[in-house]
């Protein structure tokens, strides 16, 4: 391609964009809104995700001993549980152990415990999975596991609370899937019908560098790279965007977050999240000048 025939397609399509700078203006916006909205998803879902693997970090199964269970038959137990290939640890906390752990916990209410004449909670073992375990299935079938051991007189880990929050998480993933594929398709048919129009406003001009041997790449390439430029455009003003409102949420909220989560702040997107949100951008641009491309073909055919 020589330098001549460069200059002309950059030439055109700048022309074209300050000629028909509002269509071009309101598809960057319509595909800023749509990366904006699938940006801010992410953004939740990253963060809900780390929660769940702070929290994932914590879990833990309990196993409840039965009352004067020998010593014996506890260590017994606590060597079965180990063996298991999905444990990371068993710890054992005594009846004392557990009194002292729930004074911790109620702070300066602990004093009601005080005229306690006995302490009413049993041994327990501690049971911590590894990292490739920590699923909902798999403390669901530990604990399954544990209750069928002799000695074990009542298991928790917690399997309500842990089940809604699996089940969020697994219902957000299929909504943001959902969601973001009907957003880009029709941001992909906003953009195709931005270029249709300067098809058809540059008809004449086609039909004349057709006449006088102008190949196909030649006549295309600046509607390529208008449309490469809306979408590169709109997804850099997503990120943008979507960075304003976590800043907003983090100076706002940040405080009841830190409350909710168990850390400092919200996370941003990381910076694979962030390229991959502009090469988006660059694809609906792509596929937006293909589509338009295929249907002035056939028009012309």
């Amino acid at each position: 391609m020589r330098f001549q025939e460069l200059r002309y397609m950059l030439q055109a399509a700048r022309e074209n964009v300050r000629g028909h700078w509002t269509f071009h203006l309101v598809t960057s916006a319509a595909v800023a809104f749509s990366l904006l909205l699938i940006a801010v998803f992410l953004l939740i879902l990253n963060n809900l995700q780390a929660i769940a693997e702070r929290w994932g970090r914590e879990l833990q199964i309990t196993v409840y001993l039965e009352e004067a269970m020998p010593e014996g038959d506890r260590v017994g137990l606590e060597e079965t549980i180990r063996r298991w290939q999905e444990v990371e640890s068993v710890s054992y906390v005594s009846p004392s152990q557990a009194l002292e752990g729930l004074k911790a916990a109620f702070g300066e209410s602990a004093h009601i415990l005080e005229d306690l004449r006995e302490n009413p909670l049993p041994g327990s073992l501690e049971v911590r999975l590894k990292k490739s375990f920590r699923s909902l299935e798999a403390i669901e079938e530990v604990a399954s596991r544990c209750r069928a051991l002799k000695g074990a007189a009542e298991v928790d880990y917690g399997g309500a609370w842990i089940g809604r929050f699996f089940s969020l998480l697994y219902v957000m993933r299929w909504v943001g899937i959902t969601l973001g594929f009907l957003l880009l398709f029709g941001t992909v048919v906003v953009i195709s019908s931005t270029l249709t129009m300067g098809f058809y406003a540059r008809k004449d001009e086609i039909e004349i560098l057709r006449l006088v041997g102008a190949t196909e790449t030649f006549v295309r390439v600046p509607f390529f790279l208008e449309a490469l430029l809306q979408g590169t455009g709109g997804a850099a003003a997503a990120v943008a965007l979507c960075w304003g409102l976590y800043a907003a949420f983090r100076l706002r909220l940040g405080a009841a977050w830190t409350n909710f989560a168990g850390w400092s702040q919200p996370v941003f997107l990381d910076p694979a999240s962030i390229v991959s949100i502009l090469l988006l951008g660059m694809a609906l641009g792509v596929l937006g000048s293909i589509l338009t491309f295929a249907r002035f073909s056939r028009s012309s055919g």
